[in-house]
C-alpha cells in the first residue's frame, strides 16, 4: 500500500473491488504509520511493513515469506518497495517499471500507465488488474461510526503536508461567511499555526482540534460532518472514502488526477497557464492558482452538497 494517506485511501477503494473477485484472498501490506487507518477503513487482514532499521525490515520480510503469497502488487513506484517484494521471495511481483527497478519485477507495467491527466485509481486498477471504475461511482464506506458531539459540523482541513502550493489562504474569510455554522478544524500539529489564525476570527463558533485528536477521532468526526472543505490532502480523501460531502480545493495539483472519491464532491480550482505544476512551492512566487479561488465561490459549492 502507498505511504501517503490520500494515495492509500484511493488505493484501498480499488483493493476492495479486487477482494470481491471470485477465489481471491487479499492481504494489505501497510506502512506502519498507516496501519491504524487501514484497520479503521477496511476489514481486510493486514501486515505492517516496518523499515525504521535493518532489524525491522528483515522481520517484515520474514513475515511475508511465512505467509507464502502468490502475487505481490506494488502501488508505490519506489525502488525500495520492489526490493522489499523481491527479498520477500513472492513469485509474482507486479508494478510500474520505474526508478530502475524493472529487474526486480516479474510483471512489469509501462510507465505510461502512470499519467497525471487521468485519475490515480485508473493506474491502481491496472496494477491490480481489475476494471476501472470512475471515482464518482464510489458509494462511500459507512463502517465508521460518527462522533455525535460534532454531528452536522462543517469540517475545515486547511493543512497540506506537501507544501504551501496546496494551501488555500482564504479559510479565515470563509469562516466569517459561515457565521451560522458549527465549525471544526482538523489537522496535525504542523497545521496549528494556520488553524489558530482561522479560529480566532470566530472563537465562539470554531473548535480548533489540530494536533489534539487521535486518528480514530478524526475519522469519526469526518464521518458525521455535514460537509468537509479541504485542500488537496489526505483528510480530503478520507472524507471522500467515507462518503461525506466534500469540497476539494486544488492549487498546484489537478482534480483530474487526485479528485476525491464519491458523487457528493465539488471542486474549487482556477486555471492558470502554469498549472498544474505539482510543485511544493510556487515557481512563479505568485500562487495565483490558489489566490484566485474566492471564499464566496467555495460557499456556493458548499451550498450545493451540504447535507
Amino acid at each position: 500500500m502507498p505511504n501517503w494517506v490520500g494515495d492509500f485511501v484511493m488505493a484501498l477503494s480499488v483493493v476492495e473491488r479486487k477482494a470481491k473477485q471470485p477465489e481471491s484472498s487479499v492481504v494489505l501490506i501497510v506502512p506502519e504509520k498507516l496501519s491504524g487507518l487501514g484497520k479503521l477503513l477496511s476489514p481486510l487482514p493486514q501486515i505492517e511493513y516496518k523499515r525504521e532499521n535493518r532489524k525491522d525490515f528483515l522481520n517484515s520480510v520474514s513475515e511475508i515469506r511465512r505467509a507464502s503469497f502468490d502475487t505481490f502488487y506494488l502501488f508505490p513506484h519506489s525502488f525500495s518497495s520492489a526490493w522489499f517484494a523481491f527479498r520477500a521471495g513472492v513469485p509474482v511481483r507486479r508494478g510500474i517499471s520505474s526508478e530502475l527497478r524493472g529487474f526486480l519485477l516479474t510483471d512489469r507495467l509501462h510507465r505510461r500507465l502512470a499519467i497525471r491527466n487521468e485519475h490515480l485509481t485508473k493506474e491502481y486498477s491496472s496494477i491490480l488488474d481489475v476494471p476501472y471504475v470512475n471515482p464518482e461511482e464510489w458509494k462511500g464506506d459507512l463502517r465508521t461510526e460518527a462522533d455525535p458531539k460534532y454531528s452536522g459540523a462543517v469540517v475545515l482541513c486547511p493543512g497540506a503536508a506537501y507544501g504551501p502550493s496546496k494551501q488555500w489562504p482564504e479559510f479565515n474569510v470563509l469562516v466569517r461567511l459561515m457565521h451560522d455554522s458549527k465549525i471544526v478544524i482538523l489537522g496535525d500539529k504542523r497545521d496549528k499555526e494556520v488553524s489558530s489564525k482561522i479560529a480566532r476570527h470566530m472563537p465562539h463558533k470554531v473548535t480548533d482540534l489540530c494536533g489534539e485528536t487521535t486518528l480514530e477521532e478524526v475519522v469519526s468526526i469526518i464521518a458525521g460532518a455535514s460537509v468537509v472543505i479541504s485542500n488537496d490532502s489526505g483528510l480530503m480523501h478520507v472524507a471522500g472514502y467515507l462518503g461525506t460531502p466534500v469540497v476539494g480545493i486544488f492549487g498546484s495539483t489537478t482534480p483530474k488526477w487526485t479528485r476525491p472519491l464519491g458523487a457528493e464532491v465539488r471542486i474549487a480550482s482556477v486555471y492558470e497557464k502554469c498549472s498544474p505544476c505539482f510543485e511544493r512551492t510556487c515557481p512563479e512566487e505568485h500562487y495565483s492558482c490558489l489566490k484566485k479561488i474566492t471564499a464566496e465561490s467555495v460557499m456556493e459549492l458548499v451550498s450545493e452538497i451540504r447535507r
